[in-house]
């Protein structure tokens, strides 16, 4: 119970704060480029609640229509719903209003009056004029379905919409596609700039030991026995003994040239990790200890931070392009998880590193989201870009909506069901007692 309780405890936080972050980047470029942004949503609908937000004046005129009562009737703070036309100068003005929740014997709504050509936006009134309406028309909202979320904005796919999305160039809409994916390449470089701002303790100083060396391994081939002591890898000093994990893994399917110490006479040879090591063996095949280590409480500088942000996201981003490789070259496939074996595996890792941990898996999950959001796969963020793509090819012509729309049906249709596999896949491990880390 525990285990579960830490897994919910660490995955679901983790969760909106990278879908916030993904989803800031549409918010923001759409807003620069002056495109009605309608709503910020964490989870899919149903809305639990939402928070209406803004100021927009909608203009009356003597075409504006209430549907469900008399203009007379809206108040402050009443929620109404509007389809707002364009007037010359640029502005909004209201053409049919629906009022929430009113009593009236003409029970009409927005729903029956059908037009490409208006913006659809509802908000709560915050004041009243002769000749216009001011909305907080921007809702920020929390909703039941929580594996995601989304930024809705005026006219995505319509170009006859005020203020919409379609309206702008192909450049603008690529940058606001793009921008989520953006977002989440970033998310790794300033969080761990944060993670070396805060004080915190480091082990320092200190040498690789070497206390074991498996048979057959790369190890045992350069002739490592234990009681060696690693100085440096090729002509550069080992900086700390937790590099040496690190440096291995990045050389993996490699040649690595190791500077060694026995019994004080020094001694140089090459080794080539492996990329599919047998399991327990590690890529070098050997088990090491750390001896003379210290610890220090550090903090760096935020110049000094934001360099090592950099270096630990490039080497993350290697990291994942040698193990990609290794699924086409070193016979073993990618092993997929579901969200519950992403959540049990947030929960693992926490309970063992702490807040460190958690945010190493934060940053992992941030990469990888923004890889496979930038990928042409119908539904998500690369494949709109896609079509945008395709227009950008054609001059202009646009995919008729209809069909992009079922392209992305089917990509959605497709993407839903892999998480249904992964997630009864995730439940079985879990019955089973596996780890989705290994062992």
């Amino acid at each position: 119970m525990d285990t579960l309780l830490i897994a919910v405890a660490s995955f679901f936080p983790m969760l909106v704060l990278l879908v916030v972050v993904h989803e800031l980047g549409h918010f923001w470029t759409a807003r620069a480029f002056g495109v009605k942004t309608l709503e910020f949503g964490v989870g899919y609908p149903p809305r639990a609640f939402g928070i209406y937000t803004g100021r927009t004046e909608t203009l009356v005129t003597t075409d504006t229509q209430c549907l469900n009562g008399s203009l007379s009737e809206i108040k402050p703070g009443q929620v109404v719903r509007i389809l707002s036309g364009e007037a010359d100068d640029g502005k909004l003005a209201a053409r049919y209003v629906e009022i929430r929740g009113a009593d009236s014997d003409r029970p009409r709504s927005l729903d029956d009056v059908a037009s490409d050509e208006f913006l659809r936006h509802e908000g709560r009134v915050r004041e009243v004029h002769p000749d216009r309406i001011v909305l907080a028309d921007m809702i920020y909202s929390l909703n039941w379905l929580p594996l995601g979320g989304f930024v809705r904005l005026s006219g995505e796919n319509n170009p006859a919409a005020p203020q919409s999305l379609a309206r702008c160039s192909v450049g603008k809409r690529a940058i606001v596609l793009a921008a989520g994916s953006a977002m989440n390449a970033l998310f790794p470089i300033v969080a761990f700039a944060i993670m070396a701002m805060v004080p915190h303790t480091e082990l320092v100083g200190g040498t690789v030991q070497v206390t074991n060396v498996s048979p057959d391994s790369p190890a045992a081939a350069a002739g490592l026995m234990p009681g060696d002591r690693v100085l440096a890898i090729g002509e550069q000093p080992l900086e700390s003994p937790q590099a040496l994990p690190r440096e291995v893994m990045l050389a993996a399917g490699s040649e690595m040239t190791w500077v060694i110490d026995r019994e004080g006479q020094q001694q140089v040879t090459q080794l080539t990790p492996r990329v599919n090591p047998p399991p327990g063996q590690g890529a070098v095949g050997i088990q090491f200890t750390v001896v003379g280590q210290q610890e220090e409480r550090r903090a760096e500088p935020p110049w000094v931070a934001l360099r090592l942000g950099v270096t630990e996201t490039w080497d993350m981003l290697t990291l994942i392009g040698r193990e990609v490789r290794g699924w086409f070259g070193g016979g073993r496939g990618p092993e997929l998880s579901g969200p519950v074996g992403i959540a049990q595996i947030t929960g693992e890792v926490t309970r063992q590193g702490g807040f460190q941990g958690w945010m190493i898996v934060a940053i992992l999950l941030s990469i990888n989201l923004a890889i496979l959001n930038i990928l042409p796969i119908p539904m998500l963020d690369g494949g709109r870009l896609l079509f945008v793509a395709i227009e950008w090819v054609r001059g202009g012509k646009r995919v008729p909506s209809n069909k992009e729309g079922l392209v992305h049906l089917i990509g959605f249709i497709a993407i839903i069901a892999l998480v249904i596999a992964l997630t009864a896949q995730d439940i079985l491990r879990l019955v089973q007692g596996v780890s989705p880390l290994g062992g």
